[in-house]
């Protein structure tokens, strides 16, 4: 901080890193740090969860993060941090657990093995720390004794589904009370979740961690938000991308990725959604950075993947009408160094686009609205909490019933039925050179080691569920392990831009 370049970004971020170290000082249990995009959030939460564990003797930092695509980023900036770098411990969320003997003979033998997180600093996912602290299975509850006296840092925390919201509000409740943990609600878009937010289930006495997040919110207020009068069609995005020779549009769904695609006919353009692999999703990342820091034309076509925890600079961010807080945070994909005197943000009404049901279209109608009556409105921070209070007012926040079951002890039930991220989706297999050895095991019916399931992990494409009897019919996918819900691609091409492409009729129903 201290040898960072003078400018208006980076003395709001010098000022965070200092509440933060203010803060840190307080007695343990709940903290909302609002920081608009790019003001630093990463940097100072983990300055705050070392001062605040260090000055009342807590064990260790768990950061959970939404999404897996943001894990390796994250970890590299924390182990620059520090001189010896196993200090901090990546923890990854498969996309699917292979099933070990114990389970598929019935024996006593033990899971296959998995870090416990016995380091001072753990970097893990959403979908690993919830489902371990709710799960019934021993290999992830094995865990769940590391949890206690932690400072727990939920980045993007508006990412939380809505439908489980009571379940998650309710364990992080009694962590904070009886677990003697300090949990951190770290968001440019927090989410309502305080008990002066709502009634029923929420997390008590949240504290603001930064001394003024609305002069700050102000002070980097660096675009201007744009709202066509008429719905665009794709060609006319298009159109809307060429003019430019750097541009981020980011869309709703796979599909609406790909019809954007088409229309824009550039070679060069690059394209992020789940149709790619997270390996080559990385890689894709890595190009797109790569260009924009040597000045390069970058024209990205993507879905929501970029908007929450990706360090990039737009001058010009597209935008897809959606969910208010991811509006919110694709706009800190723009100009987010400051390098412009504003940046320009432009929110479509695409006039062929999809939205997924549920909640996301609910988020939707409540942006539109927003946006009909001030668009300048979206540069507050409390507008972000206003619009989590209206969207879990309309929603079922407790969907699975887990709570009740919670109440009856029914451990298996609530297993069963919280998952973060829903299960009628399987994993098929891009085969290639470094998967090999995982296939094979598979084949065989063996475990797989850590490195065999991360091969898996990093090259496979979430497909529905639904749709694998009709892809099994076409040959386009072959089962590797039945038990453990794996397939391989066997279809046409995997193609370097598109991924799987136009692989399944249901792909406009992924949003991601």
């Amino acid at each position: 901080m201290a040898d960072a370049e003078p400018s208006e970004v980076n003395r709001v971020r010098a000022q965070v890193y200092g509440d933060c170290l203010k803060a840190a000082q307080l007695q343990p249990g709940c903290f909302r740090l609002t920081v608009p995009t790019g003001g630093g959030k990463t940097r100072s939460s983990l300055a705050f969860a070392l001062s605040h564990a260090a000055a009342h003797g807590l064990d260790r930092v768990i950061y959970a993060i939404p999404y897996t695509s943001i894990i390796d980023q994250t970890v590299e900036v924390f182990r620059s941090v520090f001189a010896d770098e196993s200090v901090v411990l990546a923890h990854h969320a498969f996309a699917f657990e292979c099933l070990d003997q114990s389970e598929a003979d019935g024996d006593s033998s033990p899971r296959l093995a998995a870090d416990n997180w016995d380091s001072p600093v753990v970097v893990t996912t959403n979908v690993q720390f919830f489902e371990s602290l709710l799960g019934s299975r021993p290999g992830r509850s094995r865990k769940v004794h590391r949890i206690a006296r932690s400072v727990i840092v939920l980045d993007e925390v508006q990412t939380l589904p809505p439908a489980l919201l009571d379940p998650i509000l309710d364990a992080l409740r009694c962590l904070i009370d009886e677990w003697g943990t300090t949990v951190v609600l770290c968001s440019a878009t927090q989410p309502a979740v305080g008990d002066a937010d709502r009634a029923g289930a929420a997390l008590p006495g949240v504290r603001e961690i930064v001394q003024s997040p609305e002069d700050h919110f102000r002070t980097l207020q660096r675009v201007q938000y744009v709202v066509p009068e008429e719905p665009w069609s794709w060609s006319r995005v298009a159109e809307e991308m060429r003019s430019s020779p750097t541009v981020l549009a980011i869309v709703n769904t796979r599909a609406d990725a790909l019809d954007l695609l088409d229309a824009l006919d550039d070679p060069s353009a690059l394209h992020l959604s789940t149709l790619l692999t997270p390996r080559h999703r990385k890689a894709v990342l890595d190009l797109m950075l790569a260009r924009l820091r040597n000045g390069d034309p970058c024209r990205v076509v993507s879905t929501q993947v970029v908007e929450a925890g990706v360090d990039i600079d737009f001058p010009l961010v597209l935008r897809a009408v959606g969910p208010l807080d991811s509006i919110i945070q694709a706009a800190g994909r723009c100009n987010r160094e400051g390098g412009l005197s504003m940046g320009r943000v432009v929110v479509f009404e695409p006039t062929d686009g999809h939205w997924s049901p549920g909640v996301y279209r609910t988020g939707t109608e409540l942006a539109r609205m927003r946006l009909r009556d001030d668009p300048s409105s979206l540069h507050s921070p409390t507008v972000s909490t206003e619009y989590f209070q209206r969207l879990y007012e309309s929603v079922d926040t407790d969907a699975q019933g887990i709570q009740r079951e919670r109440m009856r002890c029914s451990f298996r039930t609530v297993d069963e039925r919280f998952h973060l991220i829903s299960e009628d989706t399987i994993p098929v297999l891009i085969p290639g050179a470094s998967t090999e050895s995982a296939e094979h095991a598979l084949e065989c019916g063996w475990q797989l080691d850590a490195h065999q399931r991360a091969e898996v992990q990093a090259n496979s494409v979430s497909v529905r569920r639904r749709e694998l009897s009709r892809l099994e019919r076409e040959v386009l996918v072959v089962p590797i392990d039945v038990r453990a819900s794996v397939y391989r691609w066997v279809g046409t091409k995997y193609d370097s831009v598109r991924g799987l492409g136009r692989m399944t009729e249901e792909s406009g129903a992924l949003i991601t």
